[in-house]
């Protein structure tokens, strides 16, 4: 009988302990819930605000807190879909307005430019340059070819340094070109000239650089197996300077266009995204 009673009694408290373990599971998965919707609250205060990056970040909370508030994390679901979609729509805007400056840009520094017809390509100068009688003179001469891509040219008759390189100098800060060695072809020395072809990178610090400092007196300097100095001509650093803020506009045009298109396409992801994951509130039990 003892015996009876004592099993009957661990039958009682092994039960009440569930039912106290599932209560307290219960109360937890409630008090889940709860925390989950106060933050869906917040995020949806931020989306109406337009705080569009806030509303991400706390629909992303809600998905890495609370993995079982299922109805919730579907309604932040939706909510982040809607901002993805608002952010993006102004990213949008932004590259529009940005596309439609640097075209007006464009326009008007290509007013100023020449097109020079060429056996092997045409490319664009300024439209004061004579590219004609550039070799066998002292100095630079900047171009931009069909694609929108900056090169130089350098040539040097007044001294023999066997140049492979120049630097262009303000008297406190300089830039210089990569340098390209004797080839017969971009560096070449058989026109009475020593005549170089630097192409994109390898002078594109050089026609930053003078379109920064064009107001100012600058250097030329031809560096080889010696050196030859002059001061780079007004009328050359102008318009070498023209033809790199046409030739930098143009990359920056064509930047922007491809950030257009890609947020042209991003915008119709995230607008079908948010349709897929509408969620009637009415229908959504906690």
């Amino acid at each position: 009988m003892c015996s009876a009673t004592i099993k009957h009694t661990v039958i009682i408290i092994s039960f009440g302990f569930a039912m106290l373990a599932s209560a307290s599971l219960c109360s937890c998965g409630s008090d889940n819930n709860k925390d989950a919707r106060n933050l869906l609250n917040q995020a949806e205060t931020a989306f109406n605000n337009g705080e569009f990056d806030r509303t991400l970040s706390l629909t992303d909370s809600i998905k890495s807190a609370y993995p079982k508030a299922i109805e919730v994390r579907r309604e932040a679901l939706h909510l982040a879909t809607r901002a993805t979609e608002g952010l993006t729509l102004i990213r949008l805007q932004e590259a529009d307005s940005l596309t439609a400056v640097l075209g007006a840009l464009g326009e008007s520094l290509g007013r100023k430019m020449k097109f020079v017809k060429n056996p092997i390509e045409g490319y664009y100068v300024a439209s004061t340059t004579e590219p004609s009688k550039f070799i066998g003179t002292n100095g630079l001469q900047a171009r931009v070819s069909p694609e929108g891509d900056f090169y130089m040219l350098s040539s040097l008759k007044a001294k023999s340094v066997k140049s492979t390189s120049v630097t262009v100098s303000n008297g406190t800060d300089e830039a210089r070109t990569s340098i390209v060695a004797y080839d017969g072809e971009r560096n070449d020395r058989s026109m009475g000239a020593e005549v170089i072809t630097f192409i994109g990178a390898e002078c594109d610090s050089v026609g930053k650089f003078i379109s920064s400092n064009v107001n100012s007196p600058l250097t030329l300097t031809f560096n080889g197996s010696t050196s030859y100095s002059m001061s780079l001509p007004t009328a050359q650093a102008k318009e070498i300077a023209l033809v790199y803020d046409y030739a930098s506009t143009l990359r920056r045009f064509k930047v922007a266009s491809l950030e257009k298109e890609r947020l042209s396409r991003a915008l119709d992801i995230a607008r079908s995204q948010a349709a897929r994951t509408f969620v009637e509130k009415d229908s959504i039990q906690d």
